[in-house]
């Protein structure tokens, strides 16, 4: 069984009580996972794409985390855990400097915003509102210039193309 197969059956268990809109959680999940598939990322991407929840909205421990998946995927689990706010920019703004710090957590917050934005723009143009707002400062507090170029950019370019803009 693979590390991926392994990480689906966590979250699956993890998630079960869960919902995504009205959708079983781990929809989304596999969304953020095609997403981080399609763009060629590797092993620990694809794992922590899995888990990245997890943290936020189970009973998991960064620890079980480590343990069943190694320090790599822990780390990148924990880097895209939204810390605590009084409000949504609160938790963004505390959460950003985690994510920046390591680019493969970039990678997965990325992917994780082109699941939720491909799904609230055809389901939810609210929400959709909400992510269009938040784009800029999206990107100036996650863009890190030492971050590898060929590996992060193609998925800070999925982004542009989903947000409008032309394919660089």
């Amino acid at each position: 069984m693979t590390n991926k197969e392994r990480a689906l059956l966590v979250a699956e268990k993890a998630h079960a009580n869960q919902q995504y809109d009205i959708y079983p959680y781990m929809y989304h999940i596999r969304q953020v996972v095609h997403i981080a598939e399609d763009l060629g990322y590797d092993e620990s991407i694809i794992v922590a794409a899995v888990l990245h929840d997890t943290l936020e909205d189970t009973t998991l421990s960064y620890n079980d985390i480590k343990k069943a998946f190694g320090e790599e995927v822990a780390e990148i689990v924990y880097a895209v855990t939204d810390e605590l706010g009084r409000n949504r920019k609160e938790r963004k703004t505390k959460t950003y400097p985690k994510i920046k710090a390591n680019w493969k957590a970039t990678v997965v917050k990325i992917c994780d915003r082109i699941a939720n934005m491909q799904q609230s723009k055809a389901y939810n143009p609210r929400l959709y509102q909400v992510y269009i707002k938040e784009h800029h400062d999206f990107c100036e507090n996650l863009k890190n210039p030492l971050h590898p170029e060929v590996e992060i950019s193609k998925a800070w370019e999925k982004l542009l193309v989903l947000m409008g803009a032309p394919a660089q």
